[in-house]
């Protein structure tokens, strides 16, 4: 009996022994897999992002095969990030979400993995990641929500580099919704912060500085202030932000062409962003033929190029819709029915700006969404003060009440404006039903002060030729074209400035600018009377359909004219209905 227990006892030991070698084994060439994995990943990540992410989803198979929790962390996070640069965000979140939730269960300060939190591999930096996955795919309440935490943890842990970060993370919502100052203010904290914080290396510096300098063009760009916007990127250069990678090159180039673009430089843009979009299609071929699409589209259409306009927007749209919410394709399909009208085809652009106006609709909504999160986020700031300061409470009292008289004060005023507006707007309405008056007199402002007091240096002849020729771009409605001005009227009718302002002065009573504010308000009162879908459109929308370049221009004539704000007039008319 002991003899067959020992004989059990040698080959239960000898299978022990050859699990164990073989184990071993595997995991030797597990570990040399993983190497030969990271040789790939190395080498393809410059020029083939999504190659290197294959490589990494295989090397992330092994190291969960081999327990190895430091490799899984560095695959999750490596492959989480690298899917935002090619807009697989939510490809990103699915990683990063995974990578939190390992995180959680480890405890940091255990030597083994010291080293993860030397690279980065924090709860804070992929809270910070997943806001941007979030802000991208329009889900801007979990942004906010998680840049809140962020903001919370590099407070309490006094860490520099995400006290310093988190300004131009933030920016960009308020950039969102179109508050470009604040979205500055934000961009400029970081930028000078980032000089001085000690706890990163230099090239997660250059990396960041670069990526800030960016946007602080960009805030630029929309603010109108193009020589700062160019100013900023020639600062950039100067410190070699954008020699890190075919990345960070493409940003810098294509945003110098997107700032030409506003210059209405137009060539020039035309170059900068060419070669930008040769750069991204070098980074990823897959997204990279979609970047730029929409800034080239519109180079081509300035440049006459209408056709070439047209493939690339399409080409870029169907890329851009399967990685983006249609609400960010706005002014791709605004463009898109512009130039199919200019060429001709209004079935398309008629197509197209259906598409623009339903969502243009919702990316307001969507604006609207992130407001309420910033005011939801000042409320509940503003009640964590409360329970911290509770002997202020008869401050606050004070200031509520006195507040509370100031409302009161500005409803009965806001009552009053609203009757004097209710009074204007029926005065107004009842000029329509006036038949004998054509609608396009319903505002015939007379100018006081003229540049030229009598025609009499225009011979009858010429006048009537300018009369008629006025009369012409009237029915043509060519006053609702932004470059209408005086030398492109005189110069359609044939005639010079001169002699038209002369005739306008002596026949109409005012001036030329007058005279186009008025046919451009007309148009604007009797349509928007008229037509219920034109009163859904933003102002800004209404004040470009009728000529004017800005929202502010257009209602402060509307108001002149009319003595009510354009807002005020479409509600009104929208009660009628």
């Amino acid at each position: 009996m002991n003899y067959f227990y020992k004989i059990a006892l040698l080959l239960l030991a000898l299978i022990f022994f050859s699990i164990s070698d073989s184990y071993a084994q595997d995991l030797k060439d597990n570990l040399k897999e993983y190497e030969a994995l990271s040789d790939s990943i190395t080498k393809y990540k410059p020029t083939d992002n999504r190659l290197s992410i294959d490589f990494a989803k295989r090397q992330l198979l092994l190291a969960e095969k081999g327990r190895d929790t430091v490799k899984i962390i560095q695959s999750l996070h490596f492959i989480g990030r690298n899917s935002q640069f090619i807009s697989e965000f939510k490809q990103s979140i699915e990683f990063f979400e995974r990578e939190l939730a390992l995180i959680s269960f480890i405890d940091v300060n255990e030597e083994k993995y010291k080293r993860l939190t030397a690279d980065y591999y924090t709860e804070i930096e992929i809270l910070a990641q997943l806001g941007q996955n979030y802000v991208a795919l329009g889900q801007f309440n979990k942004a906010l929500k998680l840049y809140d935490k962020c903001v919370a943890i590099a407070e309490k842990e006094n860490l520099e580099f995400y006290k310093a970060i988190m300004p131009t993370i933030i920016a960009d919502l308020y950039a969102t919704i179109g508050n470009y100052r604040v979205a500055l203010k934000k961009n400029k904290e970081s930028y000078e912060a980032l000089k001085t914080v000690n706890d990163v290396s230099d090239t997660t510096k250059i990396a960041n500085r670069g990526f800030v300098a960016i946007n602080i063009s960009n805030s630029y760009l929309n603010l109108a202030k193009l020589d700062s916007a160019l100013w900023i990127l020639d600062e950039g250069l100067k410190e070699k932000l954008d020699t890190l990678s075919i990345s960070s090159k493409q940003l810098f180039v294509g945003q110098r062409g997107e700032v030409y673009l506003e210059k209405k430089e137009y060539q020039k843009a035309l170059n900068y962003l060419l070669e930008a979009h040769s750069l991204a299609v070098q980074y990823d071929s897959v997204v990279g033929p979609a970047s730029y699409s929409l800034e080239l589209a519109e180079c081509y259409f300035y440049l006459k190029n209408y056709q070439l306009a047209i493939d690339k927007l399409e080409q870029g749209l169907i890329l851009k819709k399967q990685r983006t919410k249609e609400i960010h394709l706005t002014e791709d399909y605004k463009l898109l029915a512009k130039i199919y009208k200019q060429s001709g085809n209004l079935e398309k652009s008629n197509e197209n700006f259906e598409k623009y106006i339903l969502n243009q609709t919702a990316l307001e909504k969507s604006k609207d969404t992130i407001t309420s999160a910033f005011h939801t986020q000042e409320v509940s700031n503003l009640e964590k003060e409360k329970s911290t300061q509770k002997n202020t409470f008869y401050l606050f009292m004070s200031i509520g009440l006195g507040l509370l008289v100031l409302l009161i004060t500005f409803i009965i005023y806001l009552i009053k404006e609203k009757k004097k507006n209710t009074e204007k707007f029926n005065v107004l309405l009842s000029k329509f039903n006036q038949e004998e008056k054509t609608t396009f007199e319903i505002i015939d402002t007379k100018d006081k002060v003229l540049e030229e007091k009598i025609s009499a240096e225009v011979n009858e002849e010429t006048t009537y030729l300018i009369l008629a020729g006025l009369q012409s771009l009237k029915e043509q409605e060519y006053f609702l074209r932004q470059d209408c001005n005086s030398y492109n009227v005189a110069k359609k009718i044939k005639t010079n400035t001169s002699y038209l302002s002369k005739v306008i002065n002596s026949h109409f009573e005012k001036n030329f600018n007058t005279y186009i504010n008025d046919l451009r308000i007309n148009y604007a009162i009797l349509r928007l009377k008229n037509d219920s879908r034109f009163r859904s459109f933003s102002v800004q929308s209404i004040a470009e359909e009728i000529g004017y370049k800005s929202a502010d221009s257009f209602a402060r004539y509307f108001k002149l004219s009319t003595g009510l704000n354009p807002s005020f007039y479409i509600k009104q008319l929208n009660s009628l209905d």
